[in-house]
């Protein structure tokens, strides 16, 4: 895909601060904003990430350290040597990303723990094993960044869906980090999902506490909020309390990797959105009357694109389609 020299840039520009050391709370929420403009910022960050994790195999080989070793004295005069050899325009994103995948490569290593990036695009479902034998599986439309090293594990849901199977490691708890709470784990199976302002965890198997704020190192100096069992749930939406604890059957917490949608006593609003996700098309509730009603329904994520019809035969709804994009209106 041919994008923007500008969007090339700062793509270029977000994925070198988010390896730097010094990299802060702050500008992890300021990478989310700028992801979130553009589906074209997603596409740029996603070119790089894709690039930096082919090389990471030779970064970390002895070639790699050979090849950094040999260019320590020069390694700084990188940046200004690239700035001094501008290509053609038609070559400008696959040259950004070279530039800055070599760079990072052959920079010195250093002790900080390095954040990794994953995204999915509609309808993608992808399993990540994680160095400490944790497994990810990363719903559709969703991003991830990961920070696993021998004294830290977190990973921070930047947006949509994951299902996560911990290792455990009494010594080193396990974090996900979403915009309103923290799950902390030490081995386990759970769910979360961000939809728009909530979000929804649910346990299959283990413990889990969570926290309704940030996370740090010092997190089990505090007492979680809530801490629920296998085969219990609860959703929070941002700038409210946690809702009522609720039962959650085991087939449920993560039915989406087989392929089916569960939604119970969700707001219409919600499930639009998070059912958006698994096609290219977008759907669109124009009705802010019905925007709150709760719906309790089953789908296939191969239906999804019929649910428009399927919530018109039971809610008062007109449905409206123009190329790609799906409207909802009050009936």
């Amino acid at each position: 895909m041919q994008l923007s020299d500008q969007i090339n840039e700062q793509a270029a520009e977000w994925f070198t601060l988010m390896q730097s050391a010094d990299v802060s709370a702050e500008d992890r929420q300021e990478l989310n904003n700028w992801l979130s403009e553009h589906s074209d910022h997603r596409e740029a960050y996603r070119q790089i990430e894709l690039v930096w994790q082919s090389i990471g195999d030779l970064s970390g080989s002895e070639e790699g350290f050979e090849l950094r070793r040999s260019v320590e004295p020069f390694s700084s005069r990188l940046k200004t040597f690239f700035a001094e050899l501008m290509p053609a325009q038609k070559y400008a994103m696959s040259f950004t990303i070279v530039c800055v995948a070599v760079t990072l490569m052959l920079l010195p290593e250093s002790n900080t723990p390095a954040t990794t990036y994953y995204s999915t695009g509609a309808g993608e479902i992808k399993t990540i094993t994680l160095v400490d034998n944790s497994e990810i599986t990363l719903g559709a439309k969703s991003q991830i960044s990961t920070v696993i090293s021998d004294v830290e594990r977190s990973v921070n849901l930047i947006s949509g869906e994951a299902f996560f199977d911990v290792a455990k490691d009494r010594q080193k708890p396990f974090f996900v980090i979403t915009n309103n709470l923290t799950v902390e784990v030490v081995g386990t199976q759970f769910n979360v999902r961000q939809v728009r302002d909530s979000v929804s965890v649910a346990v299959a198997e283990g413990i889990v506490n969570i926290f309704s704020q940030g996370v740090h190192s010092a997190q089990s100096e505090f007492l979680p909020a809530l801490v629920l069992m296998a085969g219990q749930g609860v959703v929070k939406e941002a700038g409210s309390n946690f809702e009522p604890v609720t039962a959650v059957p085991a087939s449920d917490a993560g039915a989406w990797r087989m392929g089916r949608l569960v939604y119970r006593d969700i707001s219409l609003a919600n499930i639009v959105a998070d059912a958006g996700r698994y096609i290219d098309s977008k759907i669109v509730l124009q009705s802010d009357d019905l925007a709150d009603v709760k719906v309790t329904m089953t789908l296939r994520t191969d239906q999804v694109d019929q649910l428009p019809q399927m919530l018109s035969q039971t809610l008062p709804l007109e449905v409206h389609v123009i190329s790609d994009n799906i409207t909802l209106l009050k009936n």
